[in-house]
Protein backbone atom coordinates (compact mmCIF):
# COMPACT_ATOMS: atom_id res chain seq x y z
CA UNK A 1 0.00 0.00 0.00
CA UNK A 2 1.07 3.70 -1.10
CA UNK A 3 0.61 4.48 2.77
CA UNK A 4 3.35 2.28 4.17
CA UNK A 5 5.87 4.27 3.17
CA UNK A 6 5.21 7.78 5.30
CA UNK A 7 4.32 5.73 7.75
CA UNK A 8 7.65 3.79 7.81
CA UNK A 9 9.63 6.92 7.36
CA UNK A 10 7.60 8.60 10.12
CA UNK A 11 8.49 6.00 12.32
CA UNK A 12 12.32 5.77 11.06
CA UNK A 13 12.63 9.33 12.44
CA UNK A 14 11.06 9.33 15.47
CA UNK A 15 13.48 6.38 16.46
CA UNK A 16 16.31 8.45 14.99
CA UNK A 17 15.28 11.34 17.34
CA UNK A 18 15.19 9.20 20.16
CA UNK A 19 18.91 8.07 19.27
CA UNK A 20 20.09 11.39 19.33
CA UNK A 21 17.91 12.94 22.26
CA UNK A 22 19.11 9.66 24.01
CA UNK A 23 22.65 10.15 22.93
CA UNK A 24 22.57 14.01 24.13
CA UNK A 25 21.52 12.80 27.70
CA UNK A 26 24.06 9.95 27.96
CA UNK A 27 27.15 11.98 27.09
CA UNK A 28 26.61 14.21 29.66
CA UNK A 29 25.91 11.27 32.38
CA UNK A 30 28.84 10.82 35.32
CA UNK A 31 29.37 7.31 33.09
CA UNK A 32 30.53 9.78 30.43
CA UNK A 33 32.37 12.38 32.17
CA UNK A 34 34.47 9.99 34.54
CA UNK A 35 37.93 9.87 34.80
CA UNK A 36 38.51 6.45 33.97
CA UNK A 37 35.37 5.54 31.33
CA UNK A 38 37.95 4.25 28.76
CA UNK A 39 37.97 1.27 31.16
CA UNK A 40 34.29 1.54 33.06
CA UNK A 41 31.48 -1.07 32.68
CA UNK A 42 28.08 0.37 32.71
CA UNK A 43 25.77 -0.64 35.79
CA UNK A 44 21.94 -0.02 36.55
CA UNK A 45 23.48 3.19 38.51
CA UNK A 46 23.38 4.80 34.88
CA UNK A 47 19.73 4.18 33.68
CA UNK A 48 19.14 5.02 37.39
CA UNK A 49 20.92 8.41 36.76
CA UNK A 50 19.63 9.06 32.80
CA UNK A 51 15.45 8.25 33.78
CA UNK A 52 16.01 11.55 35.81
CA UNK A 53 16.86 13.33 32.98
CA UNK A 54 14.22 15.50 30.88
CA UNK A 55 15.98 14.86 27.75
CA UNK A 56 16.78 11.31 27.87
CA UNK A 57 12.82 10.82 28.89
CA UNK A 58 12.23 12.85 26.09
CA UNK A 59 14.02 10.32 23.77
CA UNK A 60 12.50 7.53 25.34
CA UNK A 61 9.14 9.14 24.66
CA UNK A 62 10.08 9.59 21.14
CA UNK A 63 11.57 5.69 21.30
CA UNK A 64 8.22 4.30 22.57
CA UNK A 65 6.29 6.17 19.64
CA UNK A 66 8.66 5.03 16.95
CA UNK A 67 7.85 1.47 17.96
CA UNK A 68 3.83 2.40 17.80
CA UNK A 69 4.61 3.83 13.97
CA UNK A 70 6.76 0.97 12.93
CA UNK A 71 3.82 -1.58 14.27
CA UNK A 72 1.15 0.21 12.52
CA UNK A 73 3.49 0.45 9.60
CA UNK A 74 4.02 -3.57 9.74
CA UNK A 75 0.24 -3.72 9.96
CA UNK A 76 -0.16 -1.75 6.79
CA UNK A 77 2.57 -3.67 4.56
CA UNK A 78 4.69 -6.45 4.64
CA UNK A 79 8.05 -6.79 6.73
CA UNK A 80 9.85 -7.03 2.93
CA UNK A 81 8.48 -3.36 2.69
CA UNK A 82 8.64 -1.96 5.80
CA UNK A 83 12.02 -3.12 7.15
CA UNK A 84 14.31 -1.67 4.19
CA UNK A 85 12.52 1.51 4.90
CA UNK A 86 13.62 1.50 8.46
CA UNK A 87 17.38 1.42 7.63
CA UNK A 88 17.03 5.48 6.93
CA UNK A 89 16.87 6.16 10.60
CA UNK A 90 20.54 6.78 10.21
CA UNK A 91 20.27 9.15 7.40
CA UNK A 92 17.87 10.67 9.99
CA UNK A 93 20.21 10.04 13.40
CA UNK A 94 23.12 11.59 11.84
CA UNK A 95 22.63 15.02 11.33
CA UNK A 96 20.00 14.86 14.13
CA UNK A 97 22.63 14.49 16.89
CA UNK A 98 24.23 17.65 15.11
CA UNK A 99 22.06 19.95 16.17
CA UNK A 100 23.29 22.71 18.59
CA UNK A 101 27.02 21.18 17.92
CA UNK A 102 28.58 23.66 15.76
CA UNK A 103 29.12 21.19 13.60
CA UNK A 104 27.53 19.41 9.99
CA UNK A 105 27.79 16.22 7.89
CA UNK A 106 30.66 16.24 5.11
CA UNK A 107 29.74 15.02 1.74
CA UNK A 108 31.59 11.72 2.23
CA UNK A 109 29.80 10.84 5.78
CA UNK A 110 26.43 11.79 3.66
CA UNK A 111 27.29 9.28 1.08
CA UNK A 112 28.54 6.68 3.54
CA UNK A 113 25.74 6.95 5.65
CA UNK A 114 24.08 6.73 1.77
CA UNK A 115 25.86 3.42 0.69
CA UNK A 116 24.81 1.31 4.31
CA UNK A 117 21.44 2.21 4.15
CA UNK A 118 21.21 1.20 0.70
CA UNK A 119 23.01 -2.24 1.43
CA UNK A 120 20.79 -3.08 4.46
CA UNK A 121 17.92 -2.59 1.91
CA UNK A 122 19.49 -4.91 -0.51
CA UNK A 123 20.28 -7.64 2.34
CA UNK A 124 16.93 -7.62 3.68
CA UNK A 125 15.14 -7.03 0.01
CA UNK A 126 16.98 -10.63 -1.11
CA UNK A 127 15.93 -12.57 1.92
CA UNK A 128 13.39 -15.91 0.81
CA UNK A 129 9.78 -16.22 1.71
CA UNK A 130 8.95 -16.89 5.05
CA UNK A 131 8.35 -20.56 5.80
CA UNK A 132 4.00 -21.15 6.21
CA UNK A 133 4.93 -22.77 9.75
CA UNK A 134 6.45 -20.83 12.08
CA UNK A 135 7.79 -23.72 14.53
CA UNK A 136 11.05 -22.58 16.79
CA UNK A 137 13.58 -25.53 17.86
CA UNK A 138 13.85 -24.24 21.64
CA UNK A 139 16.84 -26.00 21.94
CA UNK A 140 18.57 -23.62 19.03
CA UNK A 141 16.83 -20.44 20.90
CA UNK A 142 18.85 -21.06 24.22
CA UNK A 143 22.16 -21.79 22.42
CA UNK A 144 21.23 -18.50 20.59
CA UNK A 145 20.71 -16.64 23.88
CA UNK A 146 23.60 -18.59 25.19
CA UNK A 147 25.78 -16.75 22.52
CA UNK A 148 24.37 -13.72 22.25
CA UNK A 149 25.29 -13.06 26.28
CA UNK A 150 28.93 -14.88 25.23
CA UNK A 151 29.31 -12.06 22.63
CA UNK A 152 28.15 -8.99 24.33
CA UNK A 153 30.13 -10.18 27.42
CA UNK A 154 33.48 -10.46 24.93
CA UNK A 155 32.72 -6.76 22.66
CA UNK A 156 32.57 -5.29 26.37
CA UNK A 157 35.80 -6.47 26.96
CA UNK A 158 37.49 -5.66 24.40
CA UNK A 159 36.22 -2.42 24.35
CA UNK A 160 37.83 -1.74 27.68
CA UNK A 161 40.63 1.03 27.09
CA UNK A 162 39.65 2.04 23.42
CA UNK A 163 39.53 5.23 22.26
CA UNK A 164 35.69 7.07 22.51
CA UNK A 165 34.37 6.63 18.65
CA UNK A 166 35.83 2.29 18.82
CA UNK A 167 34.22 1.65 22.18
CA UNK A 168 31.33 3.52 21.09
CA UNK A 169 31.03 1.13 17.88
CA UNK A 170 31.50 -2.49 20.22
CA UNK A 171 28.76 -1.00 22.32
CA UNK A 172 26.85 -0.06 19.91
CA UNK A 173 27.50 -3.79 18.30
CA UNK A 174 26.78 -5.47 21.64
CA UNK A 175 23.52 -3.58 21.79
CA UNK A 176 22.41 -4.61 18.55
CA UNK A 177 22.98 -8.36 19.01
CA UNK A 178 20.65 -8.21 22.35
CA UNK A 179 17.46 -6.03 19.98
CA UNK A 180 18.01 -8.92 17.50
CA UNK A 181 17.46 -11.24 20.27
CA UNK A 182 14.79 -9.17 21.82
CA UNK A 183 12.77 -9.42 18.41
CA UNK A 184 12.97 -13.26 18.66
CA UNK A 185 11.71 -13.48 22.28
CA UNK A 186 9.63 -11.04 21.76
CA UNK A 187 7.66 -12.95 19.04
CA UNK A 188 7.91 -15.87 21.18
CA UNK A 189 6.24 -14.53 24.42
CA UNK A 190 3.19 -13.01 22.54
CA UNK A 191 2.51 -16.61 20.60
CA UNK A 192 2.66 -17.76 24.20
CA UNK A 193 0.29 -15.10 25.24
CA UNK A 194 -2.06 -15.27 22.34
CA UNK A 195 -2.29 -19.21 22.30
CA UNK A 196 -1.94 -20.18 26.19
CA UNK A 197 -2.82 -16.95 27.97
CA UNK A 198 -1.72 -14.67 30.67
CA UNK A 199 -1.10 -17.77 33.87
CA UNK A 200 0.96 -20.02 31.00
CA UNK A 201 3.19 -17.19 30.10
CA UNK A 202 3.70 -15.56 33.00
CA UNK A 203 4.96 -19.10 34.62
CA UNK A 204 7.32 -19.66 31.06
CA UNK A 205 11.21 -18.99 30.99
CA UNK A 206 10.62 -17.15 27.76
CA UNK A 207 8.78 -13.95 29.09
CA UNK A 208 11.64 -13.41 31.60
CA UNK A 209 14.47 -14.30 29.23
CA UNK A 210 12.70 -11.06 26.89
CA UNK A 211 12.84 -8.99 29.99
CA UNK A 212 16.28 -10.07 30.51
CA UNK A 213 17.24 -9.29 26.73
CA UNK A 214 15.23 -6.11 26.97
CA UNK A 215 16.84 -4.19 30.11
CA UNK A 216 20.77 -5.81 28.39
CA UNK A 217 19.45 -4.06 25.37
CA UNK A 218 18.76 -0.63 27.13
CA UNK A 219 21.94 -0.77 29.68
CA UNK A 220 24.49 -1.76 26.78
CA UNK A 221 22.58 1.24 24.13
CA UNK A 222 22.76 3.83 26.67
CA UNK A 223 26.54 3.19 27.73
CA UNK A 224 27.37 3.06 23.99
CA UNK A 225 25.90 6.64 23.71
CA UNK A 226 27.53 7.87 26.64
CA UNK A 227 30.71 6.41 25.77
CA UNK A 228 31.49 8.47 22.38
CA UNK A 229 29.77 9.97 19.26
CA UNK A 230 26.41 8.83 17.63
CA UNK A 231 27.82 8.47 14.23
CA UNK A 232 30.33 4.73 14.94
CA UNK A 233 27.20 4.31 17.83
CA UNK A 234 24.13 4.27 15.48
CA UNK A 235 25.89 2.83 12.24
CA UNK A 236 27.16 -0.54 14.75
CA UNK A 237 23.29 -0.48 15.80
CA UNK A 238 21.78 -0.21 12.32
CA UNK A 239 24.26 -3.00 10.96
CA UNK A 240 24.25 -5.65 13.57
CA UNK A 241 20.12 -5.45 14.33
CA UNK A 242 19.06 -6.28 10.74
CA UNK A 243 21.72 -8.94 9.99
CA UNK A 244 21.39 -10.47 13.22
CA UNK A 245 17.70 -10.82 13.14
CA UNK A 246 18.23 -12.63 9.55
CA UNK A 247 20.75 -14.98 11.01
CA UNK A 248 18.48 -16.28 13.99
CA UNK A 249 15.48 -16.13 11.99
CA UNK A 250 17.58 -18.98 9.28
CA UNK A 251 18.49 -20.57 12.11
CA UNK A 252 15.76 -21.02 14.62
CA UNK A 253 12.54 -20.57 12.01
CA UNK A 254 14.22 -22.51 8.95
CA UNK A 255 14.25 -19.27 6.89
CA UNK A 256 15.60 -19.91 3.78
CA UNK A 257 19.30 -18.27 2.44
CA UNK A 258 19.26 -16.72 -0.42
CA UNK A 259 20.04 -18.65 -3.38
CA UNK A 260 18.94 -17.56 -6.57
CA UNK A 261 21.32 -15.73 -8.68
CA UNK A 262 19.15 -12.30 -8.00
CA UNK A 263 19.22 -13.58 -4.16
CA UNK A 264 22.72 -14.13 -3.85
CA UNK A 265 23.25 -10.66 -5.86
CA UNK A 266 21.33 -8.50 -3.66
CA UNK A 267 23.67 -9.87 -1.18
CA UNK A 268 27.12 -9.04 -3.17
CA UNK A 269 25.62 -5.71 -3.49
CA UNK A 270 24.48 -4.99 -0.10
CA UNK A 271 27.53 -6.60 1.62
CA UNK A 272 29.72 -4.32 -0.75
CA UNK A 273 27.36 -1.17 -0.05
CA UNK A 274 27.74 -1.07 3.59
CA UNK A 275 31.43 -1.84 3.81
CA UNK A 276 31.96 1.26 1.66
CA UNK A 277 29.31 3.14 3.85
CA UNK A 278 31.74 2.13 6.79
CA UNK A 279 34.63 3.06 5.80
CA UNK A 280 33.80 6.48 3.82
CA UNK A 281 32.16 7.11 7.29
CA UNK A 282 35.21 6.52 9.40
CA UNK A 283 37.32 8.20 7.19
CA UNK A 284 35.30 11.60 6.89
CA UNK A 285 35.00 13.24 10.15
CA UNK A 286 32.20 15.89 10.63
CA UNK A 287 32.95 19.72 9.45
CA UNK A 288 32.37 22.89 11.23
CA UNK A 289 29.25 24.85 10.29
CA UNK A 290 30.06 27.83 8.38
CA UNK A 291 30.56 30.57 11.00
CA UNK A 292 30.90 28.36 13.91
CA UNK A 293 34.03 27.53 15.64
CA UNK A 294 35.03 23.88 16.72
CA UNK A 295 34.44 23.13 20.44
Amino acid sequence: MPAVVPVALLAAFLLASSAALQQRAAGRSSFATRADSAHAVPGIGLLAELVRDRLWVLGWLANISGFCVQAAALHLGSVAEVQPLMVCQLLFALPLGLIGTGRRMSPSAWWGAAGICGGLAALLSARGDLPASGGIDETRLVAAIAATVALAGLLVVISLGRPPAARAGLFGVAAGLFYALTAVLMKETTELLLTEGILHTAISWEGYALAAATASSLLLGQAAYASGPLAPTITAMNITNPVISYVLAVLLYGVPVPSTAGQLAGVTLGATLITVGVVLLARTPTLPRAGSQLP
